[in-house]
């Protein structure tokens, strides 16, 4: 019977006096963010190799380009030495006829903060197989173990000051680290009740990533539907979020097959979630989007967290993931 068994705890699980002095002994990751090192020997890729990079490389949603989930660098076991041993993400494939299907995972094993999973297969179409009847958690464990990367360096070097200035104004935390600046903060009407939207961004020549938190009175459920949310992300962005020339504004790109929603449980907390493109009315500019919405049951609003990025014709899929992992550590203070 085919199992999938996760043997180490992931990131936020404490860990204990003994695995603290292992980590320190480990070097720490190489590889660039979002790299796979993928070990299958030569006969066993030939036949899998459309499968598993259909899955590995598919293309990241809500980008307004083709860029893949991962970066895929495959190597035969022969090559799997200290200098791949060491990489952030391993997944490792070994065929053995006299072995039942499985997958484990685990951490650390040759360097710190390191994923590796490991797969047995007693042939290469079973292999597949395994691959195929697994790929969400497969890249799901990923992705999780990317953004914790980003969150635990951010934890490392915060900008408090930042921190505490939309905690002290929307009652808001989020990790947010040091380069972005608290750049507006400033109260509304809508519809009679008072809303509030604050920017924080982070600037270079080349690239804009961007932090909105606005929130506003709740009155009923549907306010957390698709169209309520993009009609109050166009809204607040038309007010606040001014173009390069006179009069353009950031909008929502509105087609269903571009801007996507879903609802979900996040911390114990509905949660929806709109993704996709947003773009400039009256220029050119545009790029990717996600925006994440909860109620606020104890100050009776809505509250919106949306992170996006320009990039121009850069890739943008690293850029996001670093938005992302800010915006996952969202909580309503106490």
């Amino acid at each position: 019977m085919k199992r999938i068994t996760f043997l180490a705890a992931i990131a936020a699980t404490m860990l204990s006096a003994c695995n603290t002095v292992r980590e320190k002994a480990l070097p720490q990751i190489s590889g660039k963010a979002g790299e796979v090192v993928l070990v299958v020997e030569d006969q066993v890729w030939k036949s899998t190799a459309d499968t598993i990079l259909n899955i590995l490389s598919a293309d990241v949603d809500g980008l307004n380009q083709s860029e893949p989930m991962f970066d895929v660098v495959r190597i035969p076991a022969s090559a799997f030495t200290e200098i791949f041993q060491r990489h952030r993400n391993i997944i490792s494939c070994r065929i053995a006829a006299d072995s039942a299907a499985n997958i484990k995972v685990a951490q650390d094993l040759w360097a710190t903060p390191q994923t590796v999973v490991q797969i047995v297969a007693p042939s290469a179409q079973a292999f597949e197989q395994l691959f195929s009847d697994n790929r969400d958690k497969i890249t799901a464990l990923l992705l999780k173990a990317e953004q914790d990367r980003i969150i635990k360096n951010y934890a490392t070097f915060p900008d408090r000051e930042v921190m505490s200035k939309l905690e002290r104004s929307a009652s808001v935390t989020m990790t947010i680290p040091k380069g972005y600046t608290y750049d507006m903060d400033t109260s509304c009407t809508l519809d009679g009740d008072t809303c509030h939207f604050i920017w924080i961004s982070h600037e270079t020549p080349e690239i804009s990533q961007g932090l909105f938190v606005y929130y506003y009175r709740y009155t009923d459920t549907l306010m957390l539907t698709r169209n309520s949310l993009m009609a109050m992300r166009n809204l607040m962005c038309k007010r606040f979020v001014g173009g390069p020339s006179d009069g353009s504004y950031m909008t929502t790109v509105a087609f269903e097959d571009v801007t996507t929603f879903r609802s979900y449980n996040r911390r114990g907390r509905y949660t929806a979630e709109l993704r996709g493109l947003w773009e400039t009315h009256g220029d050119f500019m545009g790029g990717p989007f996600v925006s994440l919405t909860q109620y606020d049951e104890k100050r009776g609003r809505i509250v919106t967290v949306d992170g996006f990025v320009y990039a121009g014709k850069k890739d943008k899929r690293n850029y996001m993931r670093q938005v992302e992992a800010i915006m996952s550590t969202m909580k309503f203070a106490e």
